[in-house]
């Protein structure tokens, strides 16, 4: 009996002998592998761009149509901008309307680049680039192409002519420098020269109509006796100058480009 007691107990030393060394392999087998797994930081994840990239706010807000500045198409812009005042239906006077052949023709007949120059400095009563001021030169150049397009003309893609015109303009330069000073003669020859067979009427319903055709507060209206007391035999040449210099809200020459 005594006998089977110690074989019991050798067998439960050993067992435990056994499972503390299986233990001990077991944990220097983790702590080995824990300690070879380390990982190296990447240069590229520390970057300032892309620490911003991982804490920026999960939502976004953008404001207006969503497309980029400079990305912009001409329909699009059309459709936000040039609508108001260019549409088929618009009731805007001298302003000409989409798909109407007839509007567009004589402007059209100036070219392009006269076009582009009255959208983006302003031309009469339209603002400069329509009131958009975001609007990039080439994003004007498309809306251009877009009305003048659909309306009779057939420019060329703005974003497609581009590099045909840089290329142009880069083999053409020397020409264009040496006869820039005869160009420039011609041009002070030509201002110099006053402007002869204007008609007085084509000009007041291009221009002076928008506001001298109707009932405006302190603009004197066409056809109202009223007018008179502003003109007298005494105040003709000053009141030819009013025009010139411009008077109270009205702009030199109304902002007419003759």
């Amino acid at each position: 009996m005594k006998q089977l007691r110690d074989n019991k107990a050798q067998g439960s030393a050993l067992f435990t002998l056994v499972s503390g060394i299986v233990i001990v392999i077991a944990v220097l087998y983790f702590l080995i592998k824990l300690a070879g797994s380390g990982s190296f930081g990447d240069v590229d994840a520390t970057t300032e761009a892309a620490t911003q990239t991982r804490i920026q706010p999960v939502g976004q807000l953008t404001m207006g149509d969503g497309i980029p500045v400079g990305e912009r198409q001409g329909e699009q812009i059309f459709g936000k901008i040039c609508i108001q005042c260019h549409a088929a239906d618009s009731n805007v006077p001298n302003a000409p309307k989409l798909e109407h052949n007839g509007d567009w023709a004589p402007r059209i007949a100036q070219g392009f680049d006269t076009l582009f120059q009255h959208a983006l400095n302003g031309f009469n009563a339209m603002p400069a680039k329509g009131g958009a001021a975001d609007l990039t030169d080439q994003e004007l150049k498309r809306a251009i192409t877009y009305m003048a397009n659909k309306s009779g003309g057939s420019f060329p893609n703005p974003d497609e002519a581009a590099p045909a015109d840089n290329a142009a303009s880069g083999t053409a330069s020397a020409p264009a420098d040496s006869a820039a000073p005869a160009e420039a003669k011609a041009e002070d020859k030509g201002a110099a020269a006053p402007a002869v067979g204007v008609d007085g009427k084509k000009v007041f319903e291009a221009t002076c109509q928008v506001c001298h055709g109707g009932s405006i507060p302190g603009i004197p209206g066409i056809g109202k006796k009223t007018i008179g007391h502003r003109v007298s035999k005494k105040a003709k040449k000053p009141c030819t100058n009013m025009p010139l210099k411009a008077l109270t809200r009205c702009r030199p020459k109304a902002a007419m480009q003759v």
